[in-house]
């Protein structure tokens, strides 16, 4: 673009604000945190800069590096707690171009720290007013799932997979994805892109697991759902107009956010419900739930319909962990749980509202793939 001058860095990171956060320039005085992120693990992995890090000195001097590219911020909270780190570096001044890097302290991860420090640094490099830079690169090795969820989320597209190109610290090289975002691209996140999963029934043991039907199974679903305890514990439809919606819905799996099925035995008779929902393939993650209708209980349906979809979902899906909830007074799902191969791992604290309106404590179940 003839006539436009280039991108001139300010004399110090401005001070900017993002949703709960500040983010300001860093400190001498910030050492500690520097220290305190090159000792942790996840960190070091994904972010070179701190692998020469070992003392106060180092921290002050990658401090003092950090300031002389001008575009570097610590991100803190509204008490002005530091909760991570974001920046623009690799100036091309006369390609108004730069490149956004990003991390969160242990204790903030999980909680948009880095989402929310992308958009301000981004909305700050597009801003004439700003950098007034026409594009911003992002990268992160393949491995690293929660920045291109980050990426994602904040509007950089895949660009593509840059092969060896990260050195690891143990040794070795990784792949990278190349993500960016031009200042003319639309503001908001983008959809993720999901595999459409074709859905397919499953023989378990003496039942099957079937492709939900409106015309077949609506009635017997608002009679099973009528029971006490499938209300509380796993809604469902209450009408027939609202069951066969629920059938249109568990049966469409295009989405590739679920895969569901109606468990029934060799008669056709419908004996409960399996589903895979909330399916990230970028985490190789799901959950699963389930019911089972009052005169098949007993019988183990549901440890064989729970095994049954589970395996569906690491060998077909490529999931690499299905997590499974449930209430702690409910010591069948408990059983179930168990019987189906999914360790308990913990306890949740009034971690789920169910149909009473209660929350209540859950048990926290999880089947891996190498299990």
């Amino acid at each position: 673009m003839t006539g436009r001058a280039p991108v001139t860095l300010p004399d110090l990171a401005p001070t900017l604000t993002a949703e709960g956060l500040v983010l300001r320039p860093w400190e001498i005085s910030d050492a500690d945190f520097v220290l305190e992120l090159a000792a942790d693990p996840e960190t070091r992995r994904w972010a070179q800069s701190f692998w020469g890090v070992s003392d106060l000195d180092g921290a002050r001097q990658w401090i003092n590096d950090r300031r002389e590219y001008r575009t570097m911020w610590v991100v803190c909270d509204a008490d002005g707690d530091r909760a991570g780190w974001v920046g623009l570096s690799y100036l091309e001044a006369d390609e108004w171009s730069m490149m956004i890097s990003y991390g969160s302290a242990p204790q903030w991860r999980r909680q948009g720290v880095a989402r929310r420090a992308v958009e301000a640094v981004t909305a700050y490099g597009f801003d004439p007013a700003g950098l007034g830079l026409l594009r911003i690169s992002l990268e992160h090795a393949t491995g690293n799932p929660g920045s291109c969820s980050v990426a994602a989320a904040c509007g950089y597209s895949v660009e593509g997979t840059l092969r060896q190109r990260i050195r690891l610290e143990q040794g070795g090289l990784a792949d990278s994805h190349a993500h960016a975002r031009l200042a003319a691209d639309p503001d908001g996140p983008l959809p993720a892109p999901r595999a459409q999963i074709e859905p397919v029934e499953i023989v378990a043991g003496a039942y099957q697991l079937c492709i939900p039907s409106a015309d077949l199974d609506a009635a017997a679903i608002v009679a099973a759902c009528a029971d006490p305890a499938i209300m509380l514990y796993n809604t469902g439809p209450t009408d027939l107009a609202a069951a066969r919606k629920w059938c249109a819905n568990r049966s469409d799996w295009t989405s590739g956010e679920h895969a569901s099925w109606l468990v029934k035995d060799t008669l056709g008779t419908l004996l409960g419900q399996v589903s895979m929902f909330r399916i990230d393939p970028d985490q190789r993650l799901a959950q699963i739930g389930y019911w089972v209708a009052a005169p098949a209980r007993g019988h183990g349906v549901a440890a064989a319909a729970v095994d049954a979809a589970a395996r569906f979902g690491f060998g077909a899906l490529d999931l690499h962990r299905i997590e499974l909830f449930h209430a702690i007074e409910n010591i069948a799902s408990c059983r179930t749980a168990e019987r189906a191969g999914f360790a308990r791992e913990g306890e949740l604290r009034q971690s789920y509202r169910y149909g009473d309106g209660v929350f209540r404590d859950e048990h926290l179940h999880a089947r891996l793939s190498t299990d």
